[in-house]
C-alpha cells in the first residue's frame, strides 16, 4: 500500500474511532439502563383550580430519584411534592406535560440537590390522622433514622381567600399556611404523632427524662422547629433517652 493511502485510511480510522467513543460516551451519560420512565404511571394534571405556589416543598422541577414497590428505581427526573395533595408530580421531558403520579407504586422518593442538600428522602408511611379515623398513607420526610426515627408532614391548612388579577380578569385564590405533623417511631414500630414540639409535649415524651430533657432545650434553640438540623439533632438526643 502507498504511503499517501496509508496515511488517508489511518486519518479515516481515528476520525472513526472517535465518532463511535462519542457515540458510547453520549449513550451512557443520557440514558439510564436500569430504569425507565415506562415504570412511571400516573395521570395528566389538570387542577380545576389554582394551586398555591407556596404548598409545594420545592418550588422548581428538581432532579430526583423515585424508588418503586416493584423493586426499579427510576433515576434523574424533574420531580416537584405538594404537601397540601400530599402528591409527587413529574415533568414529562418532551411534552413538559406535568404528569401526577400514582402514590400507590412509590416507596420513597430523594431530591438529588435541594439547596446544596443531597440527603432530602421522602418515604411513604402509614399514619393514622385521628383516634377515629382509619391509616392512610402520607410521604413524610425522612429526618432521622435510628432507635427512634422522625418524619416530618409537610400538611397545609386553609388559612384565608384573595382576590388577584390576571390578563385583567378578577380572580380568586385560597391561601394556605404549614402546619408541620411530627412522626416519631419507634424500633417496634409503635408512632407517637403530635403537631408540638413544645417543651409539655416533649416532657410528655420521657417524663422519667424531664431533667435531661430540659437541660436539651436550655441549650439548643426551641424556635427552630422547621430547621431539619435542628430536627434532627433533637430527635438523635430522644433515641439516646429510648436507648
Amino acid at each position: 500500500m502507498k504511503p499517501k493511502r496509508i496515511f488517508i485510511y489511518t486519518i479515516f480510522l481515528i476520525i472513526t474511532f472517535q465518532n463511535l467513543a462519542g457515540q458510547k460516551s453520549f449513550s451512557t451519560a443520557n440514558i439510564d439502563l436500569k430504569s425507565s420512565e415506562l415504570c412511571l404511571t400516573g395521570e395528566l394534571f389538570t387542577p380545576d383550580q389554582i394551586i398555591e405556589g407556596t404548598t409545594y416543598f420545592n418550588s422548581e422541577w428538581l432532579p430526583g430519584d423515585i424508588y418503586l414497590s416493584n423493586g426499579e428505581v427510576v433515576r434523574n427526573k424533574l420531580i416537584k411534592y405538594n404537601g397540601l395533595l400530599d402528591e409527587l408530580f413529574w415533568q414529562e421531558p418532551k411534552s413538559k406535560n406535568v404528569i401526577k403520579l400514582d402514590k400507590e407504586s412509590i416507596l420513597q422518593f430523594h431530591f438529588q440537590n435541594l439547596d446544596g442538600d443531597s440527603t432530602v428522602y421522602f418515604r411513604k408511611i402509614k399514619v393514622k390522622k385521628n383516634a377515629v379515623a382509619d391509616s392512610s398513607e402520607f410521604f413524610g420526610q425522612v429526618v432521622y433514622e435510628g432507635s427512634l426515627s422522625l418524619f416530618v408532614l409537610h400538611i397545609h391548612k386553609f388559612e384565608k381567600t384573595e382576590l388577584f388579577r390576571k390578563d385583567g380578569v378578577l380572580l380568586e385564590k385560597n391561601v394556605y399556611a404549614e402546619e408541620p405533623v411530627y412522626i416519631f417511631r419507634y424500633s417496634n414500630n409503635k408512632t407517637l404523632v403530635t403537631k408540638s414540639l413544645n417543651r409539655k409535649r416533649l416532657y410528655a415524651f420521657s417524663p422519667e427524662n424531664k431533667n435531661k430533657i430540659r437541660e436539651f432545650l436550655k441549650t439548643n434553640d426551641t424556635g427552630k422547629f422547621k430547621d431539619i438540623s435542628y430536627l434532627r439533632s433533637l430527635a438523635q438526643f430522644l433515641s439516646t433517652l429510648v436507648n
